[in-house]
């Protein structure tokens, strides 16, 4: 037996296998057979788990290409969906407290067989902050008629990221957002964009489920979001994830008809600086914050563009960079490292600059740290932040100086004369004078004072 073959058995059984009990009923019947003897909660609880099984199937035939089949367990995921609602009715159950029981599933079927859909897989209240809140909104403007709304998704992108998930699902979804709203500049470069992605998941072995398509599953599923998503904004043809032409892995997509009813956008407004501190605190939006304004960041004197981005051959040094310092970036802070050169994000406004972890237009962390430390007495749990290419500075460096508490992670400006004693140092920071709750909130700071000072 393939591996493909015991997937689809296991599956198969497990929905329909008549294993249940002595009276040998399978999981559909034991379901009917508990709601007739009065197991109602029990009932229901086993009732929430069918839909999303059989769509697993249908997507387990989809990748094969068995259509027929595929078919038959999309239109049995609406059903048992269907069977649940009325059960909920039937028995005078609420179904509210019912959530993840594969909503993202339901209303994918519902889409592809342009079928209408009522019930609480509408409304149903996802965690935000995991996947099915990001899939349950894509496939409600799959089927909705509303505009994408750019500030919910950046939410439910922070809740992800305070929970400290892996960045590299949220680029994962970001194809799905470009597609369904026209980000891309043509239909040849948006496939071409998602069979990239999709085959980059072969590669990743997370705790995931078969669905998702990570690991040894890549070859066997369809990315049932995206098909949605094609379907969606008009395009028609035969691409391996896409209803209903799919095609074997490794095939060329042909297009029989341009996608053309992409959703508008509701902009979200651009993070900006509290009045009073100065400070973006939220460590997500300091972060969009500065991709807003680094992307086009020119300097006072030329207008002159500057670049900030990080080469890739840097990006696999900096964890090392930072670890020689004992900097414990946490993720976002290490993503933020990897993705610009500090020292060419601009402030103007200044003769200082960010120092950077690799660091060549002067010394770096490493060194100038080294510097603070070796000869100006600078206590070992600060790392400097900013340098200078000054004469003055670097033989006697005087006044504030931006540095990172190792303790807290935090960035403060510290004095000169006291710097060798991080608690007298630190003792009457201020905020956005003095300390800064986070390195990528003092970035965004950084980059505020030279939007600022352009003025």
């Amino acid at each position: 037996m393939s591996r493909i073959e015991y997937l689809l058995d296991i599956n198969h059984d497990m929905l329909e296998g008549r294993d249940f009990r002595q009276s040998k009923l399978n999981f559909l019947e034991l379901v009917e057979q508990q709601l007739a003897d009065g197991q109602t909660d029990l009932a229901l609880s086993n009732l929430s788990r069918q839909p999303a099984r059989c769509f697993k199937i249908a997507n387990l035939h989809w990748g094969q290409g068995d259509l027929v089949n595929a078919e038959k367990y999309l239109r049995m995921t609406l059903e048992r969906y269907q069977r649940f609602v009325a059960a909920g009715e039937e028995h005078g159950r609420s179904l509210e407290e019912y959530k993840n029981f594969g909503e993202a599933q339901i209303k994918t079927a519902a889409a592809l067989l342009d079928t209408r859909l009522e019930g609480p897989v509408l409304t149903s209240q996802v965690d935000v902050g995991y996947s099915p809140a990001f899939e349950n909104y894509l496939l409600d403007c799959c089927l909705g008629t509303f505009a994408f709304d750019m500030s919910h998704w950046q939410s439910l992108e922070d809740a992800w990221l305070k929970n400290r998930f892996p960045k590299y699902k949220l680029e994962e979804y970001a194809v799905c957002v470009k597609a369904l709203t026209g980000g891309f500049a043509s239909d040849a470069e948006m496939l071409a964009a998602h069979e990239k992605m999709w085959l980059g998941k072969a590669r990743r072995n997370p705790d995931a489920g078969l669905m998702e398509g990570y690991g040894e599953y890549n070859a066997y599923v369809i990315d049932f979001i995206f098909a949605a998503v094609l379907k969606r904004i008009g395009w028609q043809g035969t691409y391996r994830h896409s209803w209903p032409n799919t095609c074997p892995a490794g095939s060329d997509a042909v297009t029989t008809r341009a996608s053309d009813r992409h959703l508008g956008v509701i902009t979200a407004p651009p993070p900006v600086p509290d009045g009073e501190s100065g400070l973006i605190e939220n460590p997500q939006a300091a972060r969009r914050f500065i991709d807003t304004h680094v992307r086009d960041q020119r300097d006072w004197w030329e207008g002159e563009q500057v670049d900030a981005a990080r080469p890739a051959q840097e990006r696999g040094k900096v964890a090392k960079a930072l670890k020689e310092v004992g900097w414990k970036a946490d993720p976002a802070t290490l993503d933020l490292l990897r993705t610009y050169r500090m020292d060419a994000i601009l402030n103007d406004s200044t003769h200082v600059f960010l120092s950077d972890p690799i660091g060549d237009r002067y010394c770096g962390v490493k060194k100038w740290t080294g510097l603070f430390t070796e000869e100006f007495g600078m206590s070992a749990d600060f790392i400097a932040v900013v340098e200078s290419e000054e004469k003055a500075d670097y033989r006697d460096p005087q006044g504030g100086w931006y540095v990172l508490w190792i303790k807290d992670k935090r960035v403060y400006l510290v004095q000169r004369e006291d710097w060798g004693d991080p608690a007298l140092a630190t003792r009457e920071a201020r905020p956005g004078f003095s300390v800064w709750p986070s390195y990528s909130s003092f970035v965004a700071w950084w980059v505020a004072q030279h939007l600022e000072g352009k003025r």
